[in-house]
């Protein structure tokens, strides 16, 4: 779930009569259907990490991986339910074997950890398991340095409960998927929309998905309108960039996403993702001092929180505030590589800081990365015309021109500055910005 993939643009009013209906229905007042204490898909139990009996330090990483992880799962709790840690122990103090302790804690899923030396200090292994097949049906490990809770240990463990919570979720998915769609109720529905748009958006098949993904999740809003994770995710389809590259309702579909999303948040206020994705739609739809004021006190809470990070670049950008915008830009580096989207924001950036070689060097590499529609869409492919201005800058013309060119062979007739004026998204990174347009001029682009 990254930022610039997975939100989208409007959040206050339904456009058009479909978008309008969607809204309504979206918004009615339900009442919470209460959680079956019977019914076991998407339980947990955090088991104690282990580190070897001589490893007194391994010892406290282990501890101190285990409170975190046990902290870590409450953001979960919309669609996924964890035991408590005194449950944990008393079931641990009374049965032997994975199978019994699941058993009384009335659970589906297991995590267990073990944490062993290494040449910088730990690595950590965990294992989700089915607590009925004792299966193991996911591992993933991460370094850490001692047992000190930093914010890059507390990033990964949050990761590392996301995967947990998806492994559960695709273990769910496969025991359901022999039904019939009718005899699936709510969750069921929701856990294979959540599967299903994941594994198909990353065989690059966003249109059919959409399609597929929003049945089964109209579906389970019909049978429970609350439901959370349906909530969640009909906001992030309908609000995710991919819609921008395929579908030309996008207003239409927004409108969707951004009531479910307000949805969501009346059961869920401080949910970080989604106050990020409002500010994002805020900050898509021109409103930009109304995004940083979501975005800052998300970053407050969550520092280390690099969606929230993006937008606020964005924010500072459209502020003319290319520095601060780097700076921005720069935390997410400290916990993962910019996707195309931060490239080509990153492109923009040095833009408008005269760092021209750099926006030409950012440009390119985002332009390497994005698919065909992504680059013939007004918002997400001007990153060309970046390109083009900042070889334009450093004296390039043939090289401006190349790249023209290539913007040509995906953007057809769109080849003077008026053009592209009137052909640029109003929330194109530099949209508007006349010093791009004088950089188009020095590569030769005609008026």
């Amino acid at each position: 779930m990254r930022a610039w993939v997975l939100l989208g643009v409007v959040v206050a009013v339904a456009v058009g009569v479909g978008a309008w209906t969607a809204s309504h229905y979206l918004m009615r007042p339900e009442p919470m259907i209460a959680y079956s204490l019977k019914d076991r898909r998407m339980t947990f139990a955090v088991l104690p990490f282990k580190a070897s009996a001589e490893d007194s330090e391994g010892a406290q990483v282990a501890r101190t991986i285990t409170d975190a992880a046990t902290a870590a799962q409450e953001s979960r709790s919309r669609w996924a339910q964890f035991a408590l840690r005194q449950k944990v122990e008393q079931a641990i103090a009374k049965n032997v074997g994975m199978k019994a302790v699941a058993t009384a804690l009335n659970v589906h899923f297991l995590v267990q950890g073990n944490v062993a030396r290494s040449t910088s200090g730990y690595n950590v292994e965990i294992f989700v398991v089915d607590g009925v097949s004792e299966r193991v049906v996911g591992t993933r490990s991460f370094p850490v340095g001692d047992a000190a809770l930093t914010e890059r240990l507390r990033e990964e463990l949050d990761n590392m409960m996301t995967f947990v919570t998806n492994k559960g979720l695709e273990a769910e998915a496969e025991r359901a998927q022999d039904k019939p769609v009718e005899q699936l109720d709510v969750r069921d529905l929701s856990f294979r929309a959540a599967v299903e748009w994941n594994e198909r958006k990353a065989r690059k098949d966003q249109k059919a998905a959409y399609a597929s993904v929003m049945d089964l999740l109209n579906r389970a809003l019909a049978l429970s309108p609350n439901d959370g994770l349906a909530l969640y995710l009909t906001a992030n389809v309908n609000l995710c960039d991919c819609v921008e590259s395929w579908t030309k309702r996008v207003e239409e579909q927004q409108a969707i996403g951004a009531a479910a999303l307000e949805k969501y948040l009346q059961r869920d206020p401080e949910s970080t993702s989604m106050l990020t994705s409002k500010a994002r739609l805020y900050a898509l739809q021109g409103k930009i001092e109304e995004s940083l004021q979501i975005v800052e006190p998300v970053l407050a809470k969550s520092p280390g929180y690099a969606d929230a990070f993006a937008v606020k670049a964005y924010d500072l950008l459209k502020l003319h505030k290319p520095q601060e915008a780097l700076t921005a830009l720069n935390d997410i580096l400290e916990r993962r590589d910019w996707q195309w989207q931060e490239l080509a924001l990153a492109a923009a950036i040095h833009y408008e800081l005269d760092l021209y070689e750099r926006a030409a060097q950012l440009a390119e590499k985002a332009r390497t990365q994005m698919r065909r529609e992504e680059l013939s869409n007004p918002r997400l492919g001007a990153v060309g015309l970046t390109l083009v201005a900042a070889e334009g800058r450093l004296g390039r013309v043939p090289r401006a021109k190349a790249a023209l060119a290539d913007f040509n062979a995906i953007v057809p007739g769109v080849d003077t500055i008026g053009a592209m004026k009137k052909w640029m998204h109003p929330a194109a990174d530099l949209a508007g910005y006349e010093p791009l347009f004088d950089g188009l001029r020095l590569g030769g682009v005609r008026d």
